[in-house]
């Protein structure tokens, strides 16, 4: 009894472990403003941004990372499908995606992706 319940307790335990080692995503969590998003690294290292809309607005991101207060900006990219990869040399901490709003001087802004950005 004790062997078939040690045996039970150690198949459960592996499959615990195999099912968090694959739950563990390679690319995190989106942001999005509109259909235009951008995606980040699970340990917060790099993100990409892409503008999916054929709208002729540009789009960039807004973020910070630990090394910094100070909220940094990424290159805009324009044109349906059009992508950008940014690589950190230290962790991403927040970021939203901003679109052009070329009649306006009010920007699209997206909503924060919220604090901590690595490891969700």
């Amino acid at each position: 009894m004790r062997r078939s319940l040690t045996t039970v307790l150690g198949a459960l335990a592996i499959s615990a472990a195999s099912a968090g080692l694959w739950a563990a995503p390679a690319s995190a969590s989106n942001v999005n403003q509109g259909s235009d998003y951008a995606s980040h690294s699970y340990d917060g290292t790099w993100f990409e941004y892409c503008d999916y809309e054929g709208d002729n607005h540009s789009v960039w991101v807004n973020f910070y990372t630990d090394a910094s207060t100070s909220m940094r900006s990424t290159p805009s990219v324009n044109g349906a499908g059009n992508c950008n990869e940014v690589y950190l040399s230290s962790v991403l901490t927040n970021l939203r995606v901003v679109e052009d709003n070329p009649s306006s001087s009010t920007n699209y802004y997206g909503a924060w992706h919220g604090y901590p950005v690595a490891g969700s």
